[in-house]
């Protein structure tokens, strides 16, 4: 049986978020009700936000979709994790929808804004730009799932089932984000703690149809065939 990708097994290590993630779009004490006034779809969407320790920022995109940023809880610093949601989850299968389409897998990439994986609170915050590409669909988001299965689990994969992944790859569309970190605050460690990030204000822009294909992320650079 394949493997199915679950980049959960490094992300629950960093947050804990679900409890906030299986409930629809509701005003909170910890969040502006501003925030999470429905949203036109629109090709390219623009917006800023500021959020402090411990704070999630929770924002609706349109495209029955929900930007979040979701804090870290590990001992290493602090921040926040970029993530891509639906506005209610399924029951008892927590879905995110960028952490599928952003390499590397596994690893510190671009959807934290957060000290993990060996990065301190500075060095997190040395590069203001992220950029992360995301699925905008629960049926994108398992195809997606078999495709990253396939690629990184080659040898779990026969001829035949290779080349239909290869064609789901071609075909899977994906939306693609930056977010820009404006300003930040670090506060010291004090007695050999770790200095922690105390708060950002960011911009994020989000483009819905960039173009883009999970093939072109998987392998943004295919080697030239042979005339």
């Amino acid at each position: 049986m394949a493997r199915r990708y679950i980049d959960a097994v490094f992300v629950c290590i960093l947050i804990a978020a679900s409890a906030a993630r299986v409930r629809p779009l509701e005003a909170s004490q910890d969040q502006p009700a501003a925030t999470l006034a429905p949203q036109a779809d629109v090709p390219e969407l623009r917006f800023t936000g500021e959020v402090t320790r411990s704070q999630p920022f929770t924002r609706d995109i349109g495209h029955h979709l929900v930007f979040r940023l979701t804090p870290a809880t590990s001992d290493e610093g602090g921040g926040w994790v970029i993530e891509i949601l639906p506005p209610v989850e399924p029951t008892g299968d927590p879905v995110e929808f960028a952490a599928i389409a952003t390499p590397p897998y596994h690893a510190y990439n671009d959807r934290y804004i957060a000290a993990a994986f060996g990065y301190s609170a500075r060095e997190a915050l040395q590069a203001p730009l992220r950029r992360f590409n995301f699925v905008e669909s629960l049926e994108d988001e398992q195809r997606a799932n078999e495709v990253v299965n396939a690629a990184l689990y080659p040898s779990t994969v026969g001829e035949v089932e290779r080349a239909r992944v290869a064609a789901e790859a071609a075909a899977l569309m994906l939306g693609t984000g930056q977010l820009r970190v404006v300003h930040s605050r670090i506060t010291p460690g004090k007695d050999g703690a770790p200095d922690v990030i105390a708060s950002i204000k960011f911009e994020v822009v989000l483009n819905f149809s960039p173009g883009l294909t999970l093939q072109e992320v998987l392998a943004p650079h295919p080697p030239d065939r042979k005339r």
